[in-house]
């Protein structure tokens, strides 16, 4: 029997985080032990929010690699000389790049890199299988029947939809979360509908403002529980929450310290928008108020407490609760838009104790003080493990512990180099062969 290759290190997701990782493997001569599957067929970042005039709401030069390794071959700016645009770039005078144009750069990293991924291949189950050493292996099966050994686990899916209760059983063709957005408003063709779009978020106005560049949408309903899209919170000093020194403060607190400190600081990144696209849909509100139309109604403080199908026509009937007066009303629509968010580790409601893959290890699981997942400021999780075991087991997250390790876990962009760096220091500081620290201070002379 033919014996199957066994991973030192297995990434499960191909977006930015293990990209990143990648990257800093490659830098350290050792991205010959790692491989990624891939659920997509290929590499793509947003792709269903890739909308006209969106930008990424980052700053460019902290991109995959650039804070860690100015000369590196995969940075934004080598990119743009790349394809002989960076004096067009420049001439812009852009804070921010537009997605699209982010995206093309992370699959042009992502290209450098395609010997070392299985596209097409999405994870679906984790488990453990014996080895010949009488130790572990974590065993990935993927949907298209194909099975992965590894040593080392790491998980840089994304975070799960967050997915509101009372659309839990209407989720489908016509209710769908913002991260199926293009495909699924594409698949409606040039039919006439009305759309609820539920949310107060960056994406949920630039998804509001994409509706009403529409044609054939009749009429956008925006529900949010707040007062209305509020002005991100962009100090320097609060967005200090993007820096590898806040993780180290925020890592070791309590769990009830952690919860209310992101609630305090949720504004920096959470149901806020930045000021352009405010203006815009400011400006398009004053237009259609001006003209007598209610194509754009915006329902603050309002939330959906259920959803059923309307008797008159077959669309989607509302119930909509006012947060503060409790008062009861409906609103009828074609199609619902669930700018919500992603889910957290945690007990709350919305949120999952852990990765739905690490269901098939759960039992292994070292549990916090609230019985969720103990992270570890290298972003892995320790497996429990026979004391006869030869060697421990990790799983790592990527991209995943906001609740853990702060904000800037939360898909920024901006932590993607530093995290890939407390990664592989912590995959790789034991190795035999040579410690990390040493090459990485190769690296970087």
């Amino acid at each position: 029997m033919t014996k199957q290759q066994v991973y030192p290190i297995l990434g499960i997701g191909f977006g930015p985080a293990n990209l990143s990782l990648a990257v800093m493997l490659d830098e350290l001569g050792r991205l010959a032990g790692a491989h990624f599957i891939e659920r997509s067929d290929r590499f793509q970042w947003q792709d269903e929010q890739l909308l006209p005039g969106a930008d990424i709401q980052n700053n460019p030069f902290r991109d995959l690699v650039m804070q860690r390794n100015q000369d590196s071959p995969h940075t934004f700016v080598k990119y743009l000389a790349s394809r002989g645009a960076l004096t067009d770039y420049l001439h812009l005078n852009a804070k921010f790049p537009l997605r699209r144009e982010y995206a093309g750069y992370l699959a042009w990293v992502a290209g450098a890199f395609s010997d070392s991924v299985d596209y097409g291949h999405g994870a679906t189950r984790l488990g453990l299988l014996e080895d010949e050493d009488g130790g572990e292996l974590f065993c990935v099966e993927t949907g298209q029947g194909r099975r992965y050994l590894g040593r080392t686990v790491v998980i840089g899916t994304g975070r799960s939809p967050r997915i509101p209760a009372p659309f839990a059983k209407s989720a489908g063709g016509t209710v769908f979360h913002s991260t199926r957005y293009l495909s699924s408003i594409g698949a409606l063709g040039h039919k006439d509908i009305r759309v609820a779009v539920v949310g107060a978020s960056q994406s949920a106005i630039e998804i509001v403002l994409d509706l009403l560049e529409r044609p054939n949408v009749r009429q956008v309903t925006s529900i949010h529980r707040s007062i209305g899209f509020r002005l991100k919170d962009t100090s320097p000093y609060s967005r200090q929450v993007f820096l590898p020194e806040f993780v180290d403060y925020f890592h070791p607190l309590p769990a009830a310290v952690k919860r209310r400190l992101r609630a305090e600081l949720r504004s920096i990144n959470y149901a806020a928008c930045d000021q352009d696209v405010i203006d815009r849909l400011v400006g398009v509100q004053r237009e259609y108020e001006l003209t007598g139309s209610d194509r754009l109604r915006l329902r603050p403080f309002t939330e959906v407490t259920e959803i059923d199908a309307s008797p008159r026509d077959g669309a989607h009937r509302l119930t909509l609760r006012d947060v503060n007066h409790l008062a009861l009303d409906t609103v009828d629509a074609d199609v619902v838009v669930l700018a919500t968010g992603f889910k957290d580790f945690g007990t709350g409601p919305g949120d999952e104790p852990y990765h739905p893959l690490l269901e098939g290890v759960a039992h292994r699981l070292p549990l916090d003080e609230e019985g969720v997942p103990a992270v570890g400021r290298d972003y892995a999780i320790e497996l429990k493990t026979p004391e006869s075991s030869p060697r421990p087991l990790k799983v790592y997250l990527n991209g995943l512990c906001e609740a853990s390790h702060g904000m800037g876990d939360a898909g920024a962009l901006a932590m993607l180099s530093a995290r890939a760096s407390d990664i592989a220091e912590s995959l790789l500081l034991h190795d035999a062969r040579e410690p990390l620290r040493h090459l990485a201070e190769r690296v970087l002379r």
